[in-house]
């Protein structure tokens, strides 16, 4: 009976940490808008955080929508990015969008590692790491080749080995690799338990609509789960998508009066002329 007690007693102890790898808890989720620690339940949490694909058992800190905020000018509305992409497509950055998000991805992080913190996982990487290590040599032969051939480089060679520069830079450029930043970023906002990314283009136009008829905010015409930080971010978006609406429906109306008038006029020339007036 002691056993049993005893593995019990470890069963529940385990379930209670495992909780946080789904970032949930136990209750109804709260509808509206909650500041991410409200709708999980506490404010530390053990997660299993991937770095290069190995789990590794960390506490991160719930953040709130200030906090996020101060971590840049970013936010998880990207529609038209993945507008006109295929199923299983993802959408294209550029190389500067790319830095913006990794910087962005980055401060999260700084913000949201608790045990072990990001200086203290900054302290175990270096010079003395291998991978970065041969990284920055590799950056440097391609630098050295880049500089000594590319006067007799087609515009195609050239724009090659600047890829593949620009690449390994990103990957010696910050600390964390991918996948934990990526991961992290995606938990410290809550994009696992919001329903920040079902709202579609019409649903923000119409919320928006709403809002300028009412004098309200277009948060408040969009139900589900979102965090204190997707009010910001719906607001934000919403009133762009509303104007951008509103400015091709200006453009379509002054298009249509042109043609109309062009019409009217080339109408007007085929009438024939009456003489004296009559």
């Amino acid at each position: 009976m002691k056993r049993q007690h005893l593995v019990s007693l470890i069963n529940d102890l385990l379930k209670e940490q495992l909780k946080g790898i789904t970032s949930i808890n136990d209750n109804e989720l709260l509808t509206g808008y909650n500041p991410l620690e409200k709708i999980m339940g506490k404010l530390f949490w053990w997660v299993a955080v991937p770095f290069n694909g190995q789990d590794v058992w960390c506490q991160l800190r719930c953040p709130n929508a200030t906090q996020i905020e101060q971590c840049g000018d970013m936010s998880n509305i990207v529609i038209e990015k993945y507008e006109g992409l295929k199923e299983g497509e993802s959408p294209k950055y550029d190389y500067d969008e790319i830095i913006q998000i990794r910087n962005y991805h980055e401060e999260l992080c700084k913000l949201v590692f608790n045990v072990p913190t990001f200086d203290q996982i900054a302290s175990l990487v270096g010079d003395n790491d291998f991978l970065i290590s041969a990284k920055r040599k590799e950056l440097q032969e391609l630098r050295d080749k880049y500089e000594a051939n590319k006067e007799g480089m087609s515009k195609t060679e050239q724009d090659i080995i600047e890829t593949q520069m620009r690449t390994i830079e990103l990957q010696i450029g910050f600390i964390l690799p991918d996948d934990t930043m990526s991961f992290v970023a995606q938990w410290a906002m809550g994009n696992d338990i919001s329903d920040i990314k079902k709202i579609t283009k019409e649903n923000f136009l119409r919320a928006a609509s709403l809002a300028r008829l009412h004098r309200k905010a277009p948060s408040d015409y969009l139900s589900g789960v979102f965090t204190d930080f997707n009010k910001h971010e719906i607001d934000t978006y919403a009133a762009m998508v509303l104007d951008e609406h509103l400015e091709e429906h200006k453009a379509l109306q002054e298009s249509q009066y042109n043609w109309i008038g062009r019409g009217s006029k080339k109408t007007s020339s085929l009438l024939p002329k009456r003489n004296g007036g009559q």
